[in-house]
């Protein structure tokens, strides 16, 4: 089933820019500031991710399942394994009845010693009528023909069907050497018939995930699976340690079958749990490497939050001549006071309008929007005032109409997908129930 895309970064970013306009806006009239002095701000204020993405939890399994079937004409004494067992090559899946093997042992003996007696009465007998029929002619000598015609075709067929027979008690014999079942290759149970009754029509026993390559098994409530798609990048995170991450995507939703939850119980990618159903899907990795078998991991789709940049970025508007040979922004000092700080430009972002800050500002650093108010020596404050007086009209009518114009989640072409439903809320901080940390 392929799933419709949520448009959830068009609402984040629609959704920051207003924040953000607001905020430039008082900064700018001078509203933002109490009387006197300079309004500031921290450098990772300006410089935060766009929020929190939903995450999944996860396990890695085997690329590769493989079938173990039964011999349909044996029964099944003993299963030595269950589903969810980590198994060798070599290991015992399950055991065939050797009893009656050894009764089928002896029965095919029996009927090739039969056949070998009634093949050599018959040569005997063959043998006889060709003496006799040499001390008779005329119609005599053609009854004796016809016997022995009779004959050598009863020899014939019983000398076939004890050449079959021959064949079956070599693989009788091989069978019973061989009653053992065993694991082809290292990897763990997935899935366990019973000795009444296999797996499917083609008589699997024991479905075996080798330990090959590894993909990721994940699981989403009803209530977010329409959130993710085939194809989605994602990054998926060691439970242990959160910066040792792999790179994937989506490659199917098994839609088909789901599992409740049990009532009451956490839920990490933060859909409701009271009795919801829960999805499996699947994530083929760029790289394995690092990962093992069984390892519970925390999955997220890739927004691009997994690209870690070297320095701060910071809104090219902070910084004053940045095309110059001393570039610097408004910083306020240990004593609140602004004064000039120098800062060495990197790279630039043209689509986020951002420079790469590699020295000169930390992450605590405390900046202000360069007006005429940024003088050195003027008192800095890092409380943000409201003059709510005649702020709507002023601030709504001086921003371009167009802007409002633009059709955002629940409007337009997004109309089927309303807020409400948007995947904005905050990550569920719970592990699910029952699940051991990896």
């Amino acid at each position: 089933m392929q799933f419709i895309k949520q448009h959830k970064l068009p609402f984040i970013i629609a959704s920051a820019l207003i924040v953000a306009a607001l905020v430039l806006f008082l900064v700018l009239r001078g509203g933002g500031s109490s009387e006197g002095s300079v309004y500031v701000q921290s450098v990772r204020d300006l410089t935060g991710g766009i929020g929190s993405v939903h995450q999944f939890s996860g396990v890695a399994e085997s690329q590769k399942t493989e079938k173990i079937a039964r011999d349909a004409q044996k029964t099944v004494k003993e299963i030595h394994v269950s589903a969810g067992d980590s198994v060798k090559k070599g290991d015992k899946l399950f055991s065939y009845d050797t009893e009656l093997m050894q009764l089928d042992v002896q029965q095919a003996q029996l009927e090739i010693e039969s056949l070998q007696s009634t093949i050599s009465t018959a040569n005997s007998q063959i043998a006889q009528y060709q003496r006799e029929r040499q001390s008779v002619s005329g119609s005599e000598r053609m009854a004796y023909d016809a016997q022995i015609q009779q004959l050598q075709a009863e020899v014939n067929s019983n000398t076939y069907q004890l050449k079959t027979k021959q064949a079956d008690l070599e693989r009788l014999k091989k069978g019973l050497e061989n009653s053992d079942v065993l694991a082809p290759a290292d990897g763990t149970i997935d899935k366990v018939g019973t000795i009444e009754e296999p797996l499917d029509a083609e008589n699997t026993m024991v479905t075996l995930r080798n330990g090959g390559d590894l993909r990721i098994k994940g699981s989403v409530s009803e209530q977010n699976v329409m959130s993710i798609s085939i194809g989605d990048p994602v990054i998926v995170r060691s439970r242990v340690d959160k910066n040792v991450t792999w790179s994937g995507a989506i490659d199917s939703i098994d839609t088909g079958s789901s599992q409740q939850s049990e009532e009451g119980g956490m839920v990490m990618d933060g859909g409701s749990s009271d009795r919801a159903s829960f999805y499996s899907f699947y994530v083929n990795l760029e790289d394995d490497d690092g990962i093992i078998m069984g390892q519970h991991v925390i999955i997220e789709p890739d927004y691009g939050q997994g690209e870690v940049k070297q320095g701060l970025w910071l809104p090219a508007g902070f910084i004053v001549d940045p095309e110059s040979e001393q570039p610097f922004v408004w910083m306020a000092n240990s004593r609140m006071k602004l004064e000039k700080q120098s800062v060495t430009i990197g790279e630039y972002d043209p689509d986020l309008d951002m420079f790469q800050i590699t020295e000169g500002l930390e992450n605590d650093s405390l900046i202000a929007w360069p007006d005429e108010n940024c003088v050195p020596g003027a008192k800095a404050t890092t409380e943000l005032v409201w003059d709510e007086e005649g702020m709507d009209e002023e601030f709504y009518g001086s921003m371009d109409e167009e802007f409002f114009d633009e059709e955002l989640p629940g409007e337009g072409e997004f109309a089927e997908e309303p807020l409400e439903n948007a995947e904005l809320e905050p990550v569920t901080d719970g592990e699910p129930d029952a699940e051991p940390a990896g």
